[in-house]
């Protein structure tokens, strides 16, 4: 059984020597060996030393922003939702701040179900999900964590010049292909780019339920990504272009401009109180078995601090601390 350092925390290595009489640690400020009177007859100080330098080469022991003690450089996998890396990646830049030896690997965005199923399987520790997952049923293996609401907005290519309000039934023109030219809105005279994504995306059901509705026929002249980060990149250097995407801290530093719908722009405020419709919720599952380093990963995501980063960040807390 491993013997615990005062006030109850584990090495971070994890790594006890086998004679339950004694046990080396390691803390950045103290290198001590602990050991009992029989051991202290037994062993002569050279060769403690050994033992200490020996173990001290493979053992670190760091403090997590919790006050527990982490393995040494332990990775924790993230995907799934590309809409929730942004959210995790400001978290994650804090806790690694504060926290030393662990590592965040971003793997390749999915979707939600891409996050559930790795999280399921093991290949994920942590799934981000871009959708309400709280009556999905997910079993008593995973749990699911809301973290934030941010709204979905339309942006124009800042070559789009005189255009800063659009109706809804101008949208749903734009989409179905009636409205080509953005003349036709007040606009320079120039032929709408519609970047969309596939229809499986949270986004575009977010879009539908706003505004399109559930049966209008897309325009076969709009041009789909698979995934809506590319999608961004490629509006932000396409002229007259237009598309949907979640509202992030980056957007300001863009050359594009974010449109008001039917005269309401998507604020904070206007999103609380439901004027404004159009909103993801951002969360992540994860197992009951996550690792020690995940679990405190996640309470610091629960903490104050880190609502306060997301709230600085003009995103929309969904939880309480705890």
């Amino acid at each position: 059984m491993a013997r615990l350092l005062p006030n109850g925390q584990k090495p971070r290595c994890g790594l006890l020597v086998q004679d339950p009489t004694y046990l080396v640690a390691h803390d950045r400020r103290l290198s001590r060996i602990l050991y009992s009177d029989t051991m202290r007859k037994k062993i002569f100080p050279t060769a403690l030393l050994g033992i200490t330098l020996s173990l001290l080469h493979s053992c670190e022991i760091d403090r997590s922003a919790n006050g527990l003690l982490e393995p040494a450089y332990s990775s924790i996998k993230i995907g799934g939702s590309a809409e929730v890396y942004v959210v995790l990646e400001l978290l994650s830049d804090a806790y690694t701040a504060e926290v030393d030896g662990v590592e965040f690997d971003f793997l390749p965005p999915s979707q939600t179900s891409g996050g559930i199923e790795g999280v399921k399987n093991e290949a994920l520790d942590i799934g981000t999900v871009s959708r309400d997952l709280a009556a999905a049923g997910l079993g008593e293996q995973l749990t699911y964590l809301p973290l934030v609401q941010t709204p979905l907005v339309l942006i124009v290519h800042d070559s789009v010049t005189g255009v800063t309000n659009v109706s809804t039934k101008q949208i749903q023109s734009i989409y179905r292909g009636d409205i080509t030219n953005w003349r036709e809105l007040g606009g320079p005279d120039a032929a709408i780019t519609l970047f969309d994504v596939a229809e499986d995306e949270n986004e575009k059901r977010v879009l539908r339920q706003a505004y399109l509705g559930a049966d209008l026929a897309i325009t076969p002249e709009a041009i789909v990504f698979p995934e809506d980060d590319e999608l961004l990149e490629t509006a932000a250097i396409t002229d007259f272009s237009l598309a949907a995407v979640p509202l992030e801290e980056s957007l300001k530093d863009l050359p594009i401009t974010i449109l008001s719908i039917d005269g309401v722009t998507p604020s904070i405020e206007n999103l609380q109180s439901g004027a404004y419709p159009m909103n993801l919720l951002l969360g992540i599952v994860f197992s009951q078995g996550l690792s020690a380093t995940g679990q405190s990963f996640v309470e610091f995501v629960m903490s104050l601090e880190a609502q306060q980063i997301l709230t600085d960040s003009n995103y929309i807390i969904v939880r309480a601390p705890e």
